[in-house]
Order: C-alpha cells, then sequence, then structure tokens
C-alpha cells in the first residue's frame, strides 16, 4: 500500500517580498468568479466566448486572439508577464521557481534546441515558446565551441546550458544514442528531462522552502503515476526506468511491480495516499472512455488544494508561487474552454473542463 500524504507546513514570512504579495493580494479581484466561468462555458459560439472575456481583466488583450493563432499569442503574452515580473521581483537565489513554474515549457523548449541542433540546424521556431530568451538568441548561443553565460546570475540556466552541450557532444558522437547510424531522439529526450529535474530539485532544494520542495516531489510521482499509465494503455514496450523520473516521494522501484500488475490492484495501491483521486478517477477515465483528460484535471486540483493552507500568510515566495500556478492553470482554462466552442465540444465536456478551477 502506498501512503504518501501531504504534510502541514509552517511558513516564515520573508519581509524582502512585503511589498511583492501585498501587490499580488490586491490582484486577486483578477481571478475569474464562478459565475464569470459559467458564462464563459455557455457561450453560444466564439463571438460571445470573447465578448464575455471582454468584462475580465483580459480585456485588454482580446485583440491577440484571432481565428489563425486562436489563444496562442495571448497565452504567450501573459506567460512572458508572469516571468518578467519574476524575473523583476525575485531574489537571485529565487530565480529556479521560475522554470518550476513553467518546468513544460521550459523543457520544450530546451529540447527542441537541442533537436534542431543535432538535425543539421533545421528550423523548429514555429514551436518554440520565447518566455526568458528567444529562438534565435539561444541557438546562437548553442552553436559557439563552449558554452558561455547569458546571464551568469542564473545558476540554473548556467547547468542546464552546460548539460545541453554535454549531451549535444555525447549525442554526435557515440554510437550509444544511435540506432542504425539515426540518432535516437527519444532516448535523448528522456536522458535531458531526467537531468533537467535533477538539476532543478537540487536548485529548489537551496531555496529552503520546504513547502516548495515537496510540491515538486508530488509533481514528479505525479508524472510518474501518468507516465506509467501511458505505457500500460499503449503497451508500448519500455522498461519502467526509461520513462520514471527519479526524486519523488515514491521510490522508482515500486513503480516496476505497478507496471506488470492489472489497473485494479494499482487504484487498490493508491486508494489510501495523497493521490487516491488523481489515481482512481484516471485509470477509470482512461480505460473506460480513453482519455486522460481526468489524470490532468485531478492533477490541476491536487496543486491548487496543496497550497490553501498558505493563503493567509502575509509575505515569502510560496505565496509568490502559488498565485501565478493559479494564473496560469486559469490561462490554460480559458484556452480549453475557447477551443471546446470553437470545435462545437459537447457542452458536458467543457463545463468537465472548465469545473476545476470552481472545485478548488
Amino acid at each position: 500500500m502506498i501512503n504518501v500524504e501531504i504534510k502541514k507546513y509552517e511558513i516564515t514570512d520573508d519581509s524582502n517580498y512585503l511589498f511583492t504579495c501585498a501587490e499580488l493580494t490586491s490582484r486577486e479581484f483578477e481571478f475569474l468568479d464562478n459565475l464569470k466561468l459559467e458564462r464563459l462555458v455557455n457561450s453560444k459560439n466564439t463571438d460571445e466566448f470573447l465578448k464575455v472575456l471582454q468584462e475580465t481583466v483580459y480585456s485588454s488583450n482580446i485583440a491577440l486572439i484571432n481565428d489563425e493563432s486562436n489563444l496562442d499569442n495571448f497565452i504567450l503574452k501573459y506567460y512572458k508577464e508572469m516571468v518578467d515580473f519574476l524575473v523583476e521581483r525575485l531574489e537571485i537565489n529565487h530565480f529556479s521557481i521560475i522554470y518550476l513554474l513553467f518546468i513544460e515549457e521550459y523543457l520544450n523548449d530546451f529540447k527542441l534546441i537541442l533537436k534542431s541542433l543535432l538535425l543539421n540546424n533545421i528550423n523548429l521556431e514555429n514551436l518554440f515558446i520565447p518566455l526568458t530568451f528567444s529562438y534565435e538568441n539561444l541557438m546562437e548561443f548553442m552553436k559557439k565551441e563552449s558554452p558561455s553565460l547569458i546571464n551568469e546570475k542564473d545558476i540554473f540556466f548556467q547547468k542546464i546550458i552546460s548539460e545541453l552541450f554535454n549531451i549535444k557532444t555525447i549525442a554526435m558522437s557515440e554510437e550509444n544514442y544511435k540506432q542504425e547510424n539515426i540518432i535516437n531522439f527519444r532516448k535523448i529526450e528522456i536522458s535531458f528531462e531526467k537531468k533537467f529535474i535533477e538539476i532543478l530539485l537540487e536548485e529548489i532544494k537551496k531555496i529552503k522552502s520546504q513547502m516548495l520542495l515537496d510540491y515538486f516531489k508530488h509533481w514528479i510521482d505525479i508524472q510518474n503515476i501518468k507516465n506509467m499509465n501511458r505505457v500500460k494503455y499503449s503497451e508500448e514496450n519500455l522498461k519502467y526506468l526509461d520513462y520514471l523520473y527519479p526524486g519523488g516521494f515514491i521510490d522508482i522501484n515500486l513503480f516496476k511491480i505497478l507496471q506488470s500488475e492489472s489497473s485494479d490492484y494499482q487504484v487498490k495501491e493508491f486508494e489510501e495516499s495523497c493521490y487516491s483521486d488523481i489515481v482512481i478517477k484516471g485509470v477509470h477515465s482512461l480505460f473506460s472512455y480513453k482519455t486522460f483528460f481526468s489524470f490532468d484535471k485531478n492533477e490541476t486540483l491536487f496543486y491548487l488544494r496543496f497550497f490553501d493552507s498558505i493563503k493567509y500568510s502575509v509575505s515569502n515566495v510560496v505565496k509568490i508561487f502559488s498565485f501565478f500556478l493559479r494564473k496560469k492553470i486559469e490561462i490554460i482554462v480559458l484556452n480549453m474552454i475557447y477551443m471546446g466552442i470553437k470545435y462545437n465540444a459537447q457542452k458536458r465536456n467543457i463545463i468537465h473542463k472548465a469545473e476545476f478551477l470552481s472545485e478548488s
């Protein structure tokens, strides 16, 4: 029986963030209330959706939304604003929370750069998410013979760049990354992902916030749970060590047992843990309705509820992180609602995608 629990935390306030947290507290009115969400969900078409959105804090950037790009430019605008705010306000030794907040986006970008370099500089800019640097700048930087610093204050970035150079060098020279003279990109990506998470975990530890460190460990556990179920569902011939990230609360060797057991066995193993909703509802939805959405929804709910206990703290880096995590999730939900309306998804499915903001 796997028994991982959410701990209780005593958060120490940091006077250095008093002004920043006061500003963010005053901005909490920005979050969409249930009435606005309901009206957005019940929009008959995208034009009506945009009219409702015009009544919210997002009105100033509605012009970025169109049929061609959908909400892509809109999302990027807000993501960049979040990153810029954090870069300006965070202490240097807390910069790693930016990478934690946007972990999927930064992993995407670094892997794209690596893939481009290994494919004779093929242009993959259309898939790039420019947050703290542009595709062009990073590519030029990585084409140098040896790494030099873009931002010497960002320790995590320094380490990741060095790792990219190392993996690039190995991939272009050693046969263990090749199959029949074709570079095995998936193997390279997994190797980089694990190293990225390992380095980020070490940087988060330096912040000396047990809550942020535990959040990251929970994130690792949940990714491993989802990855295991993806492999089981698709019946891919992968060893459990190929797709699991070390560093979570759950020993990755336990997944070796779970991988070979039935879904019912997995559900029973997790029923007493804090991941019970994610596993029970996710597994049922996956094998009954062939969708991973329930995994993603209950994962998001887990993160939102995880930070409930610091709502009434005054000023600390955890409060800053939790504010922008919720803001990021809200923007993702807006995108899901818009796309559901645009492509005439069933109303109950759109409601299902939006309701976890009101459930948190």
